[in-house]
Formats: C-alpha cells, structure tokens, sequence
C-alpha cells in the first residue's frame, strides 16, 4: 500500500514527466550552420609585391572565450544584452572555422613565402605562430535593423623565442538583408569574418614590410 506522501512524490513526477514529454515535442528541431567560404573575388591579390616572411606559419585554433565557446550562434540585444539561440548551432566550433578561414586568406594573400598550416598538430619547424581570439561575432538586434557584428584580435609570434612580432586587431558590421532568417545571419556573420581576416592579414603584411624597410636602410642592421 503507499501511503499519500509516496503518492504525492508520484504523481509529481508524474506530472512533471508528461511536461517534459510536452516541452520536448514542441521544441523545434536543431540547425546547425557554418561559415560560408570567403569570396574569391574578395581574396584576390591587389599587387604583386612578395610577401614580407619566408619562414612557414602555424594558424592555431582561436580562442572564443565565454559564450562565444558555447557552441551556440549568439545574439546581442543592444550593447549589453547578450543569449544564444537554443536550436542553432555552429556544426563546427567557431574557433576552428576561423582558423580554416584565415589559411584560405593567407594563400590567397601570402603573408609568408613558405608555408602555412592551419593547427598541424605536432610542430613541423614552423618558424611563426598566428594567433587569435573572438571579441565579437555576434548577431545584433537593434529597434528597427539587425546586424553582423565581428571584432578578432590577433598576434603573430615568433616560435622561437615567443615574441609577438605583430599584433592587431578589427572589427566589421555586415547588415543582415533579410532579419528573420538565420540564414541571412549566417551569411552576414560570413562576410564580416572574411574581410576582418583579410584585413588583419594585410595590416600585418604592411607593418611587416615597413619594418624590413627600415631596417634596411639602417647602418649596419
């Protein structure tokens, strides 16, 4: 026989079983998404100036610090409001595509003569580390618009003595053409990405060559 404490246990797990049997079935089903390849016409060189490096490079995996390592696309509510979407997902971290993606700039716009690998593994002699990290890679929600909003700061260091031999940082804001589709935020998210990398890559390649050039025409250097 139970007696009516037992009872009242069990129908309350009863009860909360069946709302959770309710909430499931009405959730949506998962989606998961990843960045878009960068433009071709995008990463195209602009001139024929040899690249500022010779040794090979390593990209490393960036680093995506709280909610961006959730694994979750997340959202921001004006400049301090912030969540990610429970059924929308990056199918791969969001720190390993953005290092894929810098290795397909850094071909298409050499920052080095000689090679350059995205997370190798075990060390190869690469002479160069790129590293970098997420400030920003958010869907932004605000009165009237929605936007695509990506902020990385980078460095690029020397493996051997582990000196920072560049560092920056950038920060794009696509719009988003069409606000109720992941999609387009997708898409958005994409777009501010590749032309963040490049012109991180750029930047680093112009201070890079303005340093060899100042040491060349130093006495003795």
């Amino acid at each position: 026989m139970i007696d009516r404490a037992t009872w009242r246990s069990a129908a309350a797990l009863a009860v909360v079983g069946l709302g959770a049997g309710c909430i499931r079935g009405s959730l949506p089903p998962r989606e998961y998404y990843r960045l878009a390849p960068a433009d071709s016409v995008s990463l195209a060189r602009r001139d024929a100036v040899p690249p500022p490096l010779s040794g090979a490079i390593t990209i490393a995996h960036y680093d995506t610090p709280g909610i961006y390592g959730s694994g979750g696309i997340v959202y921001r509510v004006g400049v301090a409001q912030y969540g990610t979407y429970p059924s929308r997902e990056w199918a791969i971290p969001l720190g390993e595509m953005l290092g894929a993606l810098t290795e397909s700039v850094m071909r298409a716009r050499p920052l080095t003569s000689g090679q350059v690998v995205f997370d190798p593994g075990a060390s190869r002699g690469e002479e160069y580390a790129w590293r970098g990290a997420v400030r920003e890679f958010d869907e932004v929600d605000a009165p009237g618009s929605v936007s695509a909003a990506v902020s990385l700061a980078v460095q690029l260091v020397r493996l051997a003595d582990d000196s920072v031999v560049w560092s920056g940082s950038a920060r794009v804001v696509e719009p988003v053409a069409i606000s109720r589709s992941m999609g387009s935020v997708v898409e958005a998210l994409s777009a501010a990405a590749a032309r963040v990398v490049t012109r991180l890559v750029d930047d680093a390649a112009t201070a890079l060559r303005g340093v060899a050039a100042s040491r060349a025409q130093t006495p003795g250097s």
